[in-house]
């Protein structure tokens, strides 16, 4: 299946195993979210102190097998795609945003230096994408790391993508994980790199 974010800016594509579903504890994650949102803007008239209300980033989108539910209904696998777009930048580029060097960009997406529990795998460049220019599409930094949970939880493994928009508006960062385990194995690893592989920018 074919999946993606229509905004206006950062839009994006990218495959997924056709019996995967759109995760429901997001969308009731949002949907709360909003309503926070939304009594707070009714209790304060400064748009200063709206601007100050944040919480941890939730995805835009996200996928994952189905069935793998919580006691509330809610999605809880460790397995799954997600999808966030930042917006409201302006004349973003990975080189001149991140760094030419995609190793010393991972350090910064990841904060991999004041987080001992990830470890980088690999950080490399690929072009993606169609250009009119002719180079061949738009830059995409790819990072491939562990995840180690400690004694709660079994260790992850994650292929990120980042991307910025051609108008420089927008940056989008795409997030394969699953376990270790799940990743090792082949079949397992092949769809999960199949929908990092397909991942580009509309």
């Amino acid at each position: 299946s074919v999946a993606g974010i229509p905004s206006s800016s950062g839009k994006c594509s990218f495959l997924i195993p056709k019996e995967w579903v759109a995760d429901t504890g997001l969308a009731l994650a949002q949907a709360q979210r909003q309503a926070k949102a939304l009594d707070y803007s009714m209790a304060s008239s400064s748009s200063q102190q709206q601007g100050s209300s944040n919480g941890n980033t939730l995805p835009d989108a996200a996928y994952g097998p189905p069935g793998r539910l919580d006691s509330q209904g809610l999605s809880n696998g460790d397995t799954n795609v997600s999808v966030i777009v930042n917006t409201g930048v302006r004349n973003f580029s990975l080189a001149s945003s991140l760094g030419n060097d995609p190793k010393s960009a991972a350090e910064v997406v990841l904060s991999l230096s004041n987080n001992s529990r990830r470890k980088l795998v690999s950080a490399v460049e690929e072009r993606r994408g169609d250009d009119d220019d002719g180079n061949g599409g738009v830059p995409v930094y790819i990072f491939e790391y562990t995840v180690d949970r400690g004694e709660r939880a079994k260790p992850l493994r994650a292929l990120s993508l980042v991307a910025g928009s051609r108008a420089g508006d927008a940056f989008v960062t795409l997030t394969v994980v699953s376990t270790e385990e799940e990743w090792e194995n082949p079949r397992v690893e092949e769809r999960l790199r199949k929908i990092a592989e397909s991942f580009k920018l509309v």
